[in-house]
Formats: structure tokens, C-alpha cells, sequence
């Protein structure tokens, strides 16, 4: 009786710990969010409809939207009615490396080597950097952009709409 009692808790405290761990943010993913759904996928995986951000500024077959469930900091890139991209805005979400908002350079450098391919910002530079990953077969990434210091955002899904620098533009 004691081991079936024993095991019942372990599985509880396994299933909150699960339940409460941090959504990370992978080339293809977050939580159950994944790159190539379709809004209507998506909001049948996040349990409620997307809310879409500022309609007024959408570009044509490009829009943002969040999500139900996801971290504060996350919006989803919507392009040509598929999930696009995962922009992260704000501190406390990470990669599944464990880089995110805030980290530094040499640390970015330290986790992702010399896959990471490092270039000027097109408003900060020369101080300010886009720090690029690649997936292996090069079709999906994650964008980190620097101060020079420190990572300000970054954003991760296909290799066409992490090169976007103006959101849809």
C-alpha cells in the first residue's frame, strides 16, 4: 500500500512539475504551437481563437497574432494564412539552449559556436549585431538581435520570415 501511495505522488509532482515548466522555444516550435499551422490549427491546439495585433497594420498575406496559453512576450508572424515565425519581445521565455532576452553575447557565442553567423543590425549596427542559427538542413533558424551587448529580441521559424526585419516587411 505504501509503494502504490508513494508512487501516486511521484506521478502528481511529476505531472505539476510538467505542467508548470517553462515553454521553450525550438526552430519549429513552442508549447503547441508549430511552424506550418494554419490559424485555425492553431487555435484548436491553444485552446481558443488567435487575437490578432493592430488588423490596421497588416500586410498583405502577413499579419501578428497571439495566442492563448503561450508566454507574455510571444507573437506569432502569420504568412500566407500558415505560422511563420515566434517573435519573443520580453525576458523569462528561452531557447531550448537556454538562450533568450537578455543574454549576452559571448554567452550566445559560448552555447551556439561557430554555427552562430554573426552580422551588423540595420539600425544599431555597428554596435548592435543579428546573431543567426541555422537549422541543419537550412530551412528553419533562430534570430537573436543585439545591442552589442545583449540580446534585445529574437525571433525563430523559417528561414524566409526570420529574415524579416520590420516584422512583415
Amino acid at each position: 500500500m505504501f509503494k502504490l501511495i508513494a508512487l501516486a505522488i511521484a506521478i502528481t509532482a511529476v505531472g505539476s512539475a510538467l505542467a508548470t515548466s517553462p515553454q521553450r522555444v525550438a526552430f519549429t516550435s513552442i508549447g503547441k504551437a508549430r511552424i506550418g499551422m494554419s490559424e485555425r490549427a492553431l487555435s484548436h491546439a491553444l485552446g481558443a481563437p488567435l487575437v490578432h495585433i493592430a488588423p490596421e497594420e497588416e500586410e498583405e498575406g502577413c499579419y501578428y497574432a497571439s495566442g492563448h496559453g503561450l508566454p507574455k512576450g510571444v507573437n506569432l508572424m502569420m504568412l500566407n494564412d500558415r505560422l511563420a515565425r515566434f517573435d519573443v519581445t520580453e525576458p523569462g521565455v528561452s531557447t531550448i539552449s537556454g538562450a533568450g532576452v537578455g543574454t549576452s553575447e559571448s554567452e550566445l557565442k559560448g552555447l551556439y559556436g561557430g554555427k552562430l553567423v554573426q552580422e551588423p543590425h540595420a539600425y544599431t549596427g555597428p554596435q548592435g549585431h543579428y546573431m543567426t542559427l541555422r537549422s541543419v538542413d537550412g530551412q528553419y533558424g533562430v534570430r537573436f538581435e543585439t545591442d552589442g551587448l545583449r540580446v534585445t529580441g529574437y525571433y525563430a521559424g523559417t528561414a524566409e520570415a526570420i529574415q524579416y526585419i520590420e516584422g512583415c516587411q
